[in-house]
């Protein structure tokens, strides 16, 4: 009898396949979606003006949750305009005409829509928590790089010789002080760079040095505590998990990344070493993981901070899920682009640090008055190959070619973003991901003109760091809304509509609702939970 109430797909789905004896298969994405415009069409077509009876039904976030463990067809429930159910066919409690629900199924709901806000308000204020966590941590590793390039620029990088991971104090003592700077004349960089330096000056750059390590253990610190205590109070995804281990490991792994590059510069048998100077290529292992590093804690920050506004508030998503709708996949192809190349130019950055190649022409836009200089290869490295990465003209030649392109992409992907129309978040990304191009790329003009300074060419590393974070934001903004804020949406659009009489509104947002996420395709997890732990449905 209740085919007869059904639209023609849900009955086929549920007298075709359902038994009180079989549990339903798992519905794919396409089929939550399918059942939600029937139920949002359904709720339209019994709209009328009058005052709605009851409270609405529960969100339909319930139904995904549990649809799967009964054994009934889905149907739409008699004498309202609310979401869809899975009940038993042979239900005592189901009473009145037209298949109306009794009294013990009204307050069974409205216990249920109680549970699910509370839930839902406990889990946006945990994925809130690990947010402001993780963007916290992403700026503690934003000031390692700052204080690394410092570092390096002032020529501080091998002025500790030893690598003790238990030590935290410096020498108290002077002669403390004497048997480490002993230590560092023993290398090539004093014998052959430094040889004039005093202990006074060789305790400022140790200080370096030996703040950069501390700033390190202190990030993971700051990582690995709470870390463990949002795992104790169980509040990290099974999605989530591998990620955050993950991000763990590389951050330890940053340690040993930094001595071994160090290494590289203190051991005289190596080609490096006998220059007193690192190794070009663990240079930029090292900035590299960094900026992996980062990237990491940004997008998994985002991800959770979307996740805590959906869940506080699904309704505040739904002009963003019909704008998301019209957004070309060629726009957030492009995008993902654009961020690799702005990292791919800051990765071609470090080995202009390692090779100390801004030193080597001082003008723009030509070098020594040629768009492609003579020397731009040199002979004698071989393999020829090499020249990318260890030739000096070459690498800034490189790094040159690749910010102008990084300059040109920002601009035209401003350019086809200008023709879309977007969320307000995404234009705001995309206006300050243009600026900052710009920015970044006079910096690097201005590092290069004025003989590389330490205050400059700083900026224009933080510049970079920069750069990408807003190009990772403006990629996050275009991303499809999860599953979950479709189905809040279709059902704030059914109550919204039965309260206004307005059959114009359910159908727009349904429309909305419906589409946006159709992209991510199916997950097949029993969790809806985990489709908000990126915004990506990543």
């Amino acid at each position: 009898m209740w085919s007869k109430r059904l639209p023609s797909a849900l009955a086929r789905h549920g007298s075709a396949r359902c038994s009180p004896h079989r549990p339903l298969p798992p519905p794919s994405r396409q089929a939550k979606m399918r059942m939600i415009s029937a139920a949002a069409a359904a709720a339209a077509a019994r709209v009328t003006p009058a005052a709605p009876r009851g409270r609405p039904s529960p969100r339909l976030l319930f139904l995904f949750r549990h649809a799967r463990s009964r054994p009934s067809p889905f149907f739409l429930r008699g004498g309202g305009a609310g979401g869809l159910r899975c009940l038993s066919t042979a239900s005592p409690s189901i009473s009145g005409k037209n298949g109306a629900p009794g009294a013990g199924v009204e307050a069974k709901e409205e216990e249920m829509t109680r549970d699910e806000e509370e839930a839902a308000q406990r889990e946006a204020s945990a994925s809130r928590a690990m947010a402001w966590w993780l963007f916290g941590c992403a700026g503690m590793v934003f000031g390692m790089v700052a204080l690394g390039g410092i570092t390096r620029l002032t020529g501080s990088g091998l002025s500790m010789v030893e690598w003790k991971p238990t030590g935290i104090l410096p020498p108290l003592t002077e002669e403390g002080w004497m048997d480490e700077f002993a230590k560092y004349q023993r290398f090539p960089e004093y014998q052959k760079h430094k040889d004039d330096l005093s202990l006074s000056e060789f305790k400022w750059i140790w200080y370096m040095e030996w703040g950069h390590r501390m700033a390190g253990r202190v990030t993971g610190i700051a990582f690995a505590l709470p870390l463990g205590y949002f795992a104790m109070r169980g509040v990290i995804s099974r999605r989530l998990a591998p990620r955050l281990a993950g991000l763990l490991l590389l951050g330890g792994g940053q340690g040993l990344i930094g001595w071994w590059m160090v290494k590289s510069g203190l051991d005289d048998k190596e080609r490096y070493g006998e220059e007193g100077r690192v190794s070009p290529y663990r240079l930029a292992t090292h900035l590299s993981m960094a900026f992996i590093l980062y990237t990491g804690l940004v997008n998994t920050g985002m991800g959770l901070s979307t996740r805590a506004k959906v869940l506080a508030d699904p309704s505040r998503f739904v002009e963003t899920a019909k704008l998301l709708n019209h957004v070309p996949l060629r726009l957030k192809g492009a995008a993902m682009g654009v961020a690799s190349l702005v990292g791919l130019t800051a990765f071609s950055g470090a080995f202009v640090a390692g090779n100390h190649a801004g030193m080597v022409y001082d003008e723009f836009p030509t070098m020594g008055g040629q768009w492609i200089p003579d020397d731009l290869v040199n002979p004698y490295i071989q393999p020829l190959w090499k020249n990318v990465f260890e030739h000096d003209t070459m690498v800034q030649w490189n790094h040159r070619v690749l910010a102008m392109t990084t300059l040109a992409s920002v601009t035209a992907l401003y350019a086809a973003s200008r023709r879309v129309p977007l969320p307000p978040n995404a234009r705001l990304a995309a206006n300050a991901m243009l600026a900052m191009s710009g920015v970044q790329v006079s910096l690097g003009i201005s590092t290069l003109l004025l003989h590389v300074p330490v205050p400059l060419a700083s900026a224009h590393q933080m510049g970079s760091l920069t750069l990408l974070t807003l190009s990772l934001w403006f990629v996050h903004t275009l991303l499809p809304l999860p599953l979950k804020v479709a189905a809040s949406s279709a059902g704030a659009a059914a109550a919204a509509a039965r309260t206004t009489g307005s059959v114009a509104s359910v159908a727009a947002i349904a429309a909305a609702a419906t589409t946006a996420p159709t992209t991510c395709g199916d997950d097949g997890d029993d969790q809806d939970d985990d489709d908000l732990d990126d915004a990506g449905c990543s």
